[in-house]
């Protein structure tokens, strides 16, 4: 198929062999030369057949015939988002996704999930909008099904009216009610594409499909429906049982040409429309996510990392990646919005009032509507700068802002777009965002912006140190997207693709290691006085350089360990998310905190030492010496002869976070 709705890119058929053999020879060439040893593949949902694809690839890498998951010749990844009441099949030679989902778990770890219901009201009072999110992402892929895609389900619909006439059972359906029902099934569709092959189609496909046609039934205006039942029997291809070979054949062919649409309208629906209107919490607006979930509890993170330890331990890790719609840290600030709702509330009622003045009118209603306006104040306390702006400096700002609102605006499909641009309301969009950030001098609104945004900016960074070592200790392969070593307040492409400054990352990398290897000093007083001095960034290196560390010399520890959740007790309990890795007598203990702004009172203070009195962690052995490779402290369990614990305001006495290694003798 053609890449989205991108006409100038052609599609190539890879599941005819001289299309395959003709684009590979260059990567298989690399892969022999062992210039490459691992492969990501992008958009898989756009193949035929993706599961014959893997297998095929597979083969040809290890040169043999063998056809199963298990021949798996190189490090294979795909990019395959998944739903969460989805799985990924466990039949392909592949290795796991890019990590989309896995991102979206370890965000939500810094959601305040109690915090769902005053969100949603915040949202709704400030914008008068109340939609049902599930609405929304039917009305948004109806709407991509009749624009951007129309001429798909149109070839589509003349098919299956083809093979309709193929049976006096189904030869009265018109063409209309056959492209009708495949619209409304489309939009239904519960994930981004099924797998039907011509062998088969699993339990999980089975389901989403008859979950699609049951839902787009009730949901359709047609005084008959049993057109819905005719497209079931052909996209699960029932209807081709001891039918004769042609029909079947054309069957099988429709239910697998069909399965690559449902995948674009989804991701043009949901990622590129539906995201852009629903701004509850935007953080939680990402590929591979769902806003309907607001945030993740402790316990369902652990979940989620002990599913992926038992059935794909070498899956990919992300946070950030080229797709991200906000970077890893902007979505940590933004999250820590979820624990302050009524200071939220005040704040963005206040910067309404003050702002007024600076909206426009057209057709008798302000603009940026409220929506709009909504999303540019989270957006301007996720991706504020730490450093302190000169003009040229908030001038460069208000240029990534205004990009990212246009785009943001164009997006959302509701006044503008790409295909259809309002001129008027972009140009009101833009002088809005000019007047926002045109000067600090004389500007209440910046001035009660900057004090406000500072707090949670702080939390933001504690969330990002937290989110960087549970991303590095837990079961898989940590992927760190280009320039998030440190500090990265970059939204969506092309922002997110602005040169990185690597020599200053290597410059902090170097001074830090030779800073911790210098007598007297020790990792202690290294990681204490990063605490001091987070905005620059280097905080989070020095989390990244050492669990790497730690990884490196303890591979076999993080790639196959088990993960065991650990228990925390005490008054700051909920604060924490705690788990280990062990293989054989070698452990692993990973220390995170979360929700600092309720655990410090608003934001002030510091996360370490006294804070965390009265709470404590449950270790796996009694016996073991703790040895922190962020601090370089070793720490001796407390016991009762059956359950060992490490209290944590000796765990977290120099530095918000902990990893501990340890062994028996």
């Amino acid at each position: 198929r053609r890449f989205f709705d991108i006409n100038e890119l052609a599609g190539l058929r890879m599941e005819q062999d001289a299309v395959f053999d003709a684009t590979h020879g260059l990567l298989f060439g690399w892969l022999s030369q062992g210039r490459i040893d691992g492969l990501r593949l992008d958009h898989p949902d756009g193949l035929y057949d993706p599961g014959r694809y893997f297998r095929k690839l597979q083969r040809h890498i290890s040169g043999t015939t063998a056809d199963s998951a298990s021949d798996k010749a190189a490090y294979l990844v795909i990019e395959k988002i998944l739903a969460e009441h989805e799985r990924l099949p466990d039949d392909w030679p592949v290795h796991g996704t890019t990590g989309y989902r896995f991102a979206n778990v370890v965000s939500g770890l810094f959601v305040d999930t109690s915090a769902a219901d005053k969100m949603e009201r915040i949202y709704a009072s400030f914008t008068g909008i109340r939609t049902d999110f599930e609405d929304l992402l039917y009305r948004c892929k109806r709407l991509i099904i009749r624009t951007a895609l129309a001429s798909e389900l149109n070839v589509l619909a003349g098919e299956l009216s083809r093979i309709a006439q193929m049976s006096r059972h189904t030869c009265d359906f018109t063409l209309n009610s056959l492209r009708e029902a495949l619209a409304e099934v489309v939009a239904c569709f519960p994930v981004y594409r099924t797998y039907v092959t011509e062998t088969g189609l699993s339990e999980q496909d089975r389901r989403f499909i008859e979950w699609a046609v049951a839902v787009a039934k009730r949901r359709s205006p047609a005084a008959d429906v049993t057109v819905f039942d005719f497209v079931r029997e052909i996209l699960t291809t029932d209807i081709a049982r001891g039918r004769p070979p042609e029909y079947a054949r054309r069957v099988h062919a429709f239910a697998m040409k069909f399965q690559q649409y449902t995948a674009p309208v989804m991701a043009k629906g949901l990622e590129d429309t539906s995201f852009y209107r629903y701004n509850r919490l935007v953080s939680l607006n990402d590929v591979g996510g769902d806003p309907r979930t607001f945030g993740f509890s402790v316990g369902a993170f652990h979940g989620a990392s002990q599913d992926r330890a038992r059935t794909w331990p070498n899956t990919m890790l992300a946070s950030s990646t080229h797709d991200s719609k906000r970077s890893e840290d902007v979505r940590a600030r933004i999250n820590v919005l979820s624990e302050i709702p009524a200071a939220w509330k005040l704040s963005v009622a206040k910067w309404a009032r003050l702002n007024r003045s600076k909206k426009s009118e057209l057709d008798g209603r302000p603009a940026p509507s409220a929506s709009d306006e909504y999303l540019l104040y989270q957006t301007l306390i996720g991706a504020w700068p730490v450093d302190t702006m000169d003009a040229a400096g908030l001038e460069a700002f208000r240029e990534r802002i205004e990009g990212y609102m246009l785009k943001a605006v164009r997006e959302a499909k509701e006044h503008t777009s790409w295909i259809n641009p309002n001129p008027d309301y972009e140009r009101a969009l833009s002088r809005f965002v000019a007047a926002l950030l045109g000067s600090t001098g004389k500007n209440p609104f910046l001035t009660d912006f900057v004090t406000k945004q500072r707090i949670v900016a702080r939390c933001g960074m504690l969330n990002s140190l937290s989110q960087t070592l549970v991303k590095l200790a837990s079961p898989g392969v940590p992927d760190v997207y280009q320039g998030t070593e440190m500090l990265d307040f970059s939204l969506v492409d092309p922002d997110n693709r602005r040169p990185v400054d690597f020599e200053r990352r290597a410059a902090a990398l170097n001074d830090l290691n030779a800073r911790a290897g210098r007598p007297g000093a020790g990792l202690a007083g290294v990681a204490r006085s990063l605490l001091d001095t987070m905005a620059d960034g280097r905080a989070k290196l020095y989390v990244t350089w050492r669990a790497l560390s730690c990884r490196r010399d303890h591979a076999e520890l993080f790639r196959a360990g088990d993960y065991l959740p650990l228990a925390v007790e005490g008054k700051q309990a909920e604060h924490l998310c705690a788990f280990a890795r062990r293989r054989g007598g070698e452990l692993a203990v990973a220390v995170a905190p979360r929700l600092f702004a309720r655990l410090m009172e608003g934001g002030e203070g510091e996360p370490v030492g006294e804070v965390w009195a009265e709470t404590r962690v449950e270790v796996p052995e009694a016996e073991y010496e703790y040895f922190n490779v962020l601090t370089g402290e070793t720490l001796k369990a407390d016991g009762d002869g059956t359950r060992a614990w490490l209290p944590l305001d000796r765990v977290l006495a120099n530095f918000p976070v902990a990893l501990f290694t340890a062994s028996g003798s």
